[in-house]
């Protein structure tokens, strides 16, 4: 036996010790608590290693990078989670994660070194598509300055990229990765003071995309999006002998809702009225002027938006001259988002008006919406409450602010909630990406009534 092969014997002996008839035990993982993390950065598509790859410990805050062999080699490393960015020229940068998880027993800390493979894939695919809108005559258009995205997996960064639509309706994405699924989505677009959005999306890229090639997505065409038509408010409870009925409404309506309110009285006969609309409010009166005092009726009625959407608003009723001096409560004071504990929470907190009210009915709408939007109802007892921005309400990732309007509601006679002036509300407005304590939202005025009109909740007639 020569002198190399005798130090090989001895060095493979040094990992395995007998301890019993049918035992062995590695020797490498004595008690310890630190490990060594080793990551083999490879090529996608041929498995070749990837030499000077810089690999970047989001735990440590360093860089090292990879030897010729395409390993990265961090040692001393804690138990729990480390997450690594691994980027190099030509690739597309990616994330990984690995866990150093303790194998020992009782007080003996046993931490085994762990080996991980992070696949790259190289960039250079392109893809190339056209964006159209379907107008109200039902011809298509070019959709020009729409924000297209490509969505990648998410150990990708960024996982999401984005550009626009030229004057044509048509948009490239450069320099997407080979070997990939991406989704290719559009955002909302007004066009003649209507918005649109695509209902959604094209899937391009795949196992055979090579950097290189050219991928022609499929057409994409918008339709329009109707704004969401609630019932906001309306005056059931303060109805006199004289007193026009006034609904209000979550956005613009229609001439079409002038013929289709009916009011009947409690024996099923009905009523002869005129309806009027003026932007987003309806107004019935009776054709002989005034109501019967002491009188119940019951209003039925169908309201469109300009932009085709429809709501029933059916059988509510009203006693003439029953209002029993119901008033609208006063609005809350020192309204104020701000972050919460978490980073998908908003923190919200108030000065209760002064008398006794029945609850608060809470609306929200980002700087993406239209409408004001409900989202619960508070108890009365209640001066703050949290809202999960990834639970109670939806927030597009584009969204950079949330308002939030809260309304005291007192219960009129009739049943129906009356809440505070929307007109006289303070929006609390929060800024998304606001960090907890360091920073807070003013309560801001609105400079406008239109600014807060929220729409009204699902559970109306369940209340009060």
């Amino acid at each position: 036996m020569n002198l190399k092969s005798a130090f090989a014997l001895l060095a493979a002996g040094t990992f395995l010790v007998a301890c019993g008839a049918d035992e062995v035990v590695n020797v490498n993982d004595e008690a310890k608590d630190k490990a060594t993390i080793t990551l083999k950065v490879m090529d996608n598509h041929d498995g070749s290693a990837i030499e000077e790859a810089e690999v970047y410990s989001i735990v440590d805050d360093e860089t090292v990078k990879t030897n010729e062999f395409g390993l990265s080699v961090w040692k001393k490393q804690v138990i729990g989670d480390h997450a690594f960015q691994v980027s190099k020229e030509g690739y597309a940068t990616v994330l990984t994660k690995v866990t150093l998880d303790e194998q020992g027993q009782g007080n003996v800390a046993r931490v085994g070194d762990a080996i991980a493979t992070v696949a790259m894939y190289k960039i250079g695919v392109t893809a190339k598509g056209t964006v159209l809108y379907t107008d109200d005559k039902g011809n298509k258009n070019a959709a020009s300055e729409v924000i297209v995205y490509a969505s990648l997996p998410a150990n990708f960064v960024p996982s999401e990229l984005s550009t626009k639509t030229d004057k044509n309706g048509e948009y490239t994405f450069k320099d997407l990765p080979e070997g990939t699924v991406i989704n290719i989505s559009v955002g909302q677009k007004e066009f003649d003071k209507k918005n649109y959005a695509l209902v959604g999306d094209e899937t391009v890229g795949g196992a055979s995309y090579r950097a290189g090639d050219v991928v022609n997505v499929d057409i994409m065409t918008m339709s329009k999006v109707a704004a969401q038509l609630q019932a906001v408010s309306n005056n059931l409870d303060k109805i006199d002998t004289a007193t026009s009925l006034t609904f209000t409404f979550s956005t613009e309506l229609a001439d079409s809702s002038k013929a289709t309110w009916v009011v009947s009285k409690s024996l099923g006969s009905s009523v002869l009225v005129n309806a009027t609309v003026d932007k987003k409010t309806v107004t019935v009166k009776p054709v002989s002027g005034k109501w019967e005092k002491g009188s119940t009726y019951t209003v039925s009625g169908t309201v469109y938006s300009t932009d085709g959407a429809k709501l029933n608003v059916s059988s509510l009723s009203f006693t003439v001259g029953s209002n029993g001096g119901v008033k609208a409560p006063d609005n809350v004071t020192n309204f104020k988002a701000v972050a919460g504990s978490y980073s998908d929470e908003v923190d919200l907190s108030w000065t209760a008006p002064k008398g006794n009210i029945a609850g608060y009915r809470l609306y929200y709408k980002t700087d993406l919406m239209a409408d004001y939007e409900y989202i619960e109802r508070i108890a009365a007892t209640a001066t703050k409450t949290t809202i999960e921005t990834d639970y109670d309400i939806y927030v597009p990732t584009t969204a950079k602010e949330i308002s939030f309007i809260l309304l005291p509601y007192v219960t009129g006679t009739s049943g129906s909630a009356v809440e505070a002036d929307v007109t006289k509300a303070t929006a609390a407005k929060f800024t998304i990406g606001s960090k907890p304590a360091s920073s807070s939202s003013v309560a801001v005025v609105p400079t406008s009534s239109e600014d807060v009109v929220p729409t009204s909740s699902e559970d109306d007639e369940e209340e009060p």
